[in-house]
C-alpha cells in the first residue's frame, strides 16, 4: 500500500486562488508497496473553478508534466472508436459463429427482412398502432461488483486489483436471487478485466445456474484510474490534504488527481493483461469524464447492438463506468451526473422500445433522479441486512454468516446411489461379524434366506473398480512397450514463458480434463448432462492451477466446453494462477461425447437393460453409436433452449424444424444436435475445432493456450497431435485434473513434476495406449542451434586454454 508520506500537497488560499504543490518525501519503511519517488515538484496555480475543470482549460504556466495530462484524451473519430471495439471483440470470438459462406448467403435475406421491418413499422405508426415487424429489444441490467478488500478499508482502488471480500460475494449472490425473482435471464455478460468484477461475474453465473453464458472482458469497463492516489486511504488523504480537495477529485466531472509515474507499482502498462493496449490507451490518471468517455464506445458499438438483437445484457462493472453508461443512456447533464449513484448488490434495469429509447419506470417502481432505469430492490436494505447478520454472528456462536454455503446440485438418482454405496460400504465393514443367515419374520410364505457369510452381496449397481468409471473397454492390448516420460522439473524453464515481440518463444497448449463430478464418483455416464464439480473435483482443478503456477506457466486464452464441470475447472485453475482476466471461449464442440439413451446410467444398469453382449459392442466399438435419445427427451441437447440459441455453426435439421414449427404454429429453426455419438463422432467436432479455430486464432499467433475439457474431446485432439491409431483410442485414459503439456514445436506431451518424488505412471492410470501418448520429443531447429552455439563456446574455451598453456 502507499503512504501519504510519499505525497504531500500544500494548499494555500489567497483571494480565491489555490496553489497545489506535489513533492516527494521518503516513504515509511513499514509500508508494503510505497509510492515510488515522484522525481520533480509540480506546481499548479489556478482558480478553484478552473482546477475543477482542468481538462477543458489550462494555465499558460503549465509544466511539461501537465501538458502530458492535458493531452490525455479519448477523443477518437467514430470510425476509430468502432474499429477499436470490433478489433477488441473479434480477437477471440466468445460465441460460435456461422461459417463465412453461410453469412454471405444470408446477408441479402437479412437486408430484405430489415427493410420489411422498417416499412411495417412506418405503416403501423401511421395507423396509430404500436409495435410492428422486428425483434423486440432486450433489457440492460447494470450491476456494481461486490465489495473488495480495498473498498472495505476505504482505499482509492482504481485499476489496482484487490480481491472480493466475503461480504462482496454475498452482495452478488443476493443480486442473482433478485434477478431470478424478477425473471431476468441474461444472454451475454460484459465485465472489466479487474479481479473483483470478474469474480463477481463468476458468482452471479453460479447463482443463475448459467456458467455457459458468453462473457466479454473489456478494459473499457475498468474503474476510474485515480493516478497517484491509488492505494491511499481516502480518510487519511482527506485529513492530510483537506476534504474539499479530495472531494473535488472524487466527484468533480473534469478534475484529475495527480498522475502516477510509469515506474509506479500500480501502473497498468507493467501488467500483461493490458498488452493489447497502446501506451496512449493506458491512463496515468483520469477524471470522471475520462472514465465515462472510455466506456461510451463499448455501449455504442457493442452493448447496444446486442440489445437491439433482442438479447438481455448484464454489465458487471464499477461505480464510475456504470455511471458513464447511465449518462449516455439517459443523456444526463454534467451537474446532474454527480447526483447519480450505483449501490452494490442491487441490479439496475433499463428497458427499451423499438427505437432504442428507454421506457420510463412504471408507477410504484424504485428509480433514482435523472434516470429511467429501476432498482430491483430498495437501496440500503441489503446493506442493513448484512450489517445485522454480522452483528448476529458476533453475538451468536456458530452463526453461518460469512461462511460459503456450498450448493451441490445432484439428482435424485445420484443421491440414491450415493446412499446405497454408503450402506453397502457399512455392510462390507460389518459383514464379517453379521449372522450367517437372515430370516424375514414378516414373510407369509417360504422363509427368505440370504447367505451373508462373505459380506455384502457381490452384485452391485455401483462398482468400485476404476474401470467402472469408463464407458470404453480396454481390449486387444498390444504388447507393452517401454514408455519414456517427458517430465519437467520445477526448476526448468516452462515453454511459452519468454515472449518476443508479443509472441511466446515456444507456443504451448495445456490440456486439463475437468475435475471429478458426482456422476464420476457414482460411475454414471455423464455425456452432455451438466453436473457441477464435486468437492474433490474442485480440489482437482485447484491442484492443477497450483502445479502450473509452481512451474511458472502463463496463458493468453482459455478454451472450454459449455458444460459446467469444464467451465468451473477453468475458473479454479485461473484463480490459482491469478489470471481471472483471461478471455474464455466456450464452445459446444469441446463437449463430452453424447451417450444417447445411456446418459445418466451405470454399466450395470445398461447391462441389465440391453444385455452384456450389446454393452461390450458399444464399449469396444470406435464408430458404433449408443441408442439415440428421443427428440422429446430431457437429455436431448436441442431441448436446452438456453444454450441452443448460441449455436450457429451446426446445420439445420429439416425434420425437427418442421415438427417444432407445427407445434409452435410459427417458424422454429432447429439445428441438428446429436442424439447419440460414437467416439469417432465426438472427434469429428473436437479435432476441427482445434485445427480450424484454436490453431489459427491462437497457436499460430504464438499464444499460450489452456484447454479445459472432457476426456473424449481431449482424446480426439491428442489423437490428431500424437498420431494415436484409431484402434488404441478406447485404450487411452486421461486422469482428472492433470495438466498435459503439449510442446507445439517439439510435438510431444510433457508431465509436470509435482515434487512428490513419485512415478506418475504409478500414481495415474493412462491405460494401455500410454505408449502412443508419451513419445520422445522431436529435435527442432532451436535445439540444433543451441547445440551449435554451445559447441562454439566450447571450442573458444578450448582455444583459450591452449593459448594459456602455450604462454
Amino acid at each position: 500500500m502507499k503512504s501519504l508520506n510519499s505525497l504531500l500537497l500544500v494548499l494555500s488560499a489567497t483571494s480565491g486562488t489555490i496553489t497545489t504543490t506535489t513533492a516527494f518525501i521518503a516513504p515509511s519503511p513499514t509500508i508494503k508497496k510505497p509510492l515510488l519517488a515522484i522525481q520533480k515538484t509540480i506546481t499548479t496555480t489556478t482558480s478553484l473553478s478552473s482546477s475543477l475543470n482542468s481538462s477543458s482549460s489550462s494555465s499558460p504556466q503549465t509544466t511539461e508534466e501537465e501538458i502530458t495530462i492535458d493531452q490525455y484524451s479519448r477523443c477518437l473519430s467514430p470510425y476509430e472508436e468502432r474499429q477499436s471495439i470490433v478489433n477488441e471483440s473479434s480477437q477471440y470470438a466468445i460465441i460460435d459463429t456461422r461459417p463465412q459462406w453461410q453469412n454471405a448467403l444470408l446477408k441479402p435475406v437479412k437486408l430484405l427482412d430489415r427493410a420489411a421491418g422498417k416499412v411495417s413499422n412506418k405503416i403501423k405508426r401511421s395507423r396509430g398502432e404500436e409495435g410492428g415487424k422486428g425483434t423486440k429489444p432486450g433489457s440492460l441490467v447494470l450491476l456494481r461488483c461486490g465489495e473488495s478488500e480495498w473498498t472495505k478499508t476505504g482505499r482509492f482502488t482504481g485499476w489496482a486489483d484487490p480481491d472480493l471480500v466475503r461480504e462482496g460475494v454475498l452482495e452478488i449472490e443476493h443480486a442473482g436471487r433478485l434477478m431470478l425473482s424478477e425473471g431476468y435471464e441474461p444472454d451475454i455478460i460484459y465485465t472489466s478485466r479487474l479481479k473483483r468484477a470478474v469474480k463477481s461475474t463468476w458468482t452471479i453465473l453460479n447463482s443463475l445456474n448459467s456458467p455457459y453464458l458468453p462473457v466479454f472482458k473489456s478494459w473499457r469497463l475498468n474503474e476510474r484510474n485515480y493516478g497517484a492516489l491509488t492505494g491511499l486511504k481516502k480518510l487519511d488523504a482527506a485529513n492530510e490534504l483537506g476534504m474539499e480537495v479530495v472531494q473535488a477529485w472524487r466527484n468533480s466531472l473534469k478534475a484529475r488527481p495527480p498522475p502516477m509515474k510509469k515506474d509506479d507499482p500500480y501502473y497498468a502498462g507493467n501488467d500483461r493483461r493490458y498488452e493489447d493496449l497502446t501506451e496512449d490507451q493506458i491512463p496515468l490518471t483520469e477524471s470522471l469524464m475520462d472514465c465515462m468517455e472510455r466506456a461510451r464506445p463499448l455501449w455504442e458499438y457493442g452493448i447496444s447492438k446486442e440489445i437491439k438483437k433482442g438479447n438481455t445484457v448484464l454489465v458487471v462493472a464499477h461505480t464510475n463506468t456504470l455511471r458513464g453508461l447511465m449518462q449516455v443512456i439517459d443523456n444526463i447533464g454534467e451537474k446532474e451526473i454527480q447526483e447519480v449513484s450505483m449501490p452494490a448488490g442491487i441490479p439496475f434495469v433499463y428497458k427499451f422500445d423499438s427505437d432504442m429509447k428507454t421506457v420510463p419506470p412504471a408507477e410504484g417502481k424504485i428509480s433514482q433522479a435523472h434516470t429511467t432505469g429501476v432498482f430491483l430492490e430498495k437501496p440500503g436494505l441489503l446493506k442493513e441486512a448484512l450489517k445485522r447478520s454480522e452483528e448476529w454472528d458476533s453475538v451468536v456462536p456458530g452463526s453461518t454468516y460469512g461462511q460459503k454455503v456450498e450448493v451441490n446440485r445432484v439428482s435424485n438418482l445420484e443421491d440414491s446411489l450415493l446412499k446405497l454405496k454408503e450402506e453397502q460400504h457399512k455392510a462390507v465393514t460389518a459383514g464379517r461379524n453379521a449372522p450367517a443367515v437372515i430370516v424375514d419374520p414378516n414373510d407369509d410364505g417360504q422363509l427368505i434366506v440370504t447367505n451373508m457369510a462373505n459380506g455384502a452381496p457381490t452384485t452391485s449397481p455401483i462398482e468400485d473398480d476404476d474401470d467402472a468409471l469408463e464407458f470404453e473397454e480396454f481390449y486387444n492390448q498390444t504388447p507393452e512397450a517401454e514408455i519414456t516420460l517427458n517430465i519437467q522439473k520445477p526448476d526448468e524453464a516452462s515453454p511459452g514463458i519468454v515472449k518476443q515481440m508479443g509472441q511466446s518463444k515456444d507456443p504451448v497448449v495445456v490440456f486439463i480434463r475437468h475435475g471429478r463430478t458426482p456422476h464420476n464418483n457414482m460411475g454414471l455416464f455423464t455425456g452432455w448432462e451438466d453436473p457441477p464439480l464435486a468437492p474433490d473435483g474442485v480440489e482437482d482443478a485447484k491442484n492443477a492451477g497450483r502445479l502450473l503456477k509452481m512451474h511458472g506457466f502463463e496463458f493468453d486464452v482459455v478454451y472450454t466446453s459449455w458444460l459446467t464441470r469444464a467451465i468451473e475447472t477453468a475458473w479454479y485453475t485461473m484463480d490459482e494462477l491469478d489470471t481471472q482476466w483471461l478471455p474464455m471461449v466456450k464452445s459446444w464442440r469441446l463437449n463430452e461425447r453424447m451417450y444417447g439413451a445411456l446418459t445418466g446410467k451405470s454399466k450395470q444398469m445398461i447391462a441389465n437393460e440391453y444385455g452384456e453382449a450389446q454393452l461390450k459392442k458399444w464399449r469396444r466399438g470406435f464408430k458404433i453409436q449408443p441408442p439415440p435419445v428421443s427428440s422429446y427427451s430431457l437429455s436431448y441437447p436441442g431441448n436446452d433452449y438456453k444454450r441452443t440459441k448460441y449455436v450457429k455453426d451446426l446445420r439445420i435439421s429439416l425434420m425437427e424444424t418442421v415438427n417444432r414449427s407445427i407445434e409452435a404454429k410459427k417458424l422454429q429453426i432447429h439445428r441438428k444436435f446429436p442424439k447419440a455419438e460414437s467416439l469417432w463422432d465426438c472427434m469429428q467436432r473436437s479435432i476441427p475445432f482445434y485445427t480450424q479455430r484454436i490453431v489459427p486464432e491462437a497457436v499460430n499467433k504464438g499464444k499460450r493456450v489452456l484447454i479445459t475439457s472432457h476426456e473424449n474431446a481431449i482424446r480426439g485432439i491428442l489423437m490428431h497431435l500424437c498420431e494415436i491409431p484409431e484402434e488404441a483410442m478406447n485404450q487411452l485414459h486421461l486422469p482428472n485434473g492433470l495438466p498435459l503439456v503439449y510442446n507445439v514445436k517439439r510435438k510431444c506431451i510433457t508431465l509436470l513434476d509435482d515434487g512428490s518424488g513419485q512415478d506418475p505412471m504409478e500414481v495415474h492410470d493412462f491405460g494401455p495406449a500410454a505408449q502412443y501418448l508419451f513419445r520422445p520429443c522431436e529435435l527442432d531447429d532451436d535445439f540444433f542451434e543451441q547445440m551449435e552455439a554451445q559447441a562454439l563456446l566450447n571450442q573458444e574455451a578450448s582455444n583459450d586454454a591452449k593459448e594459456v598453456v602455450a604462454t
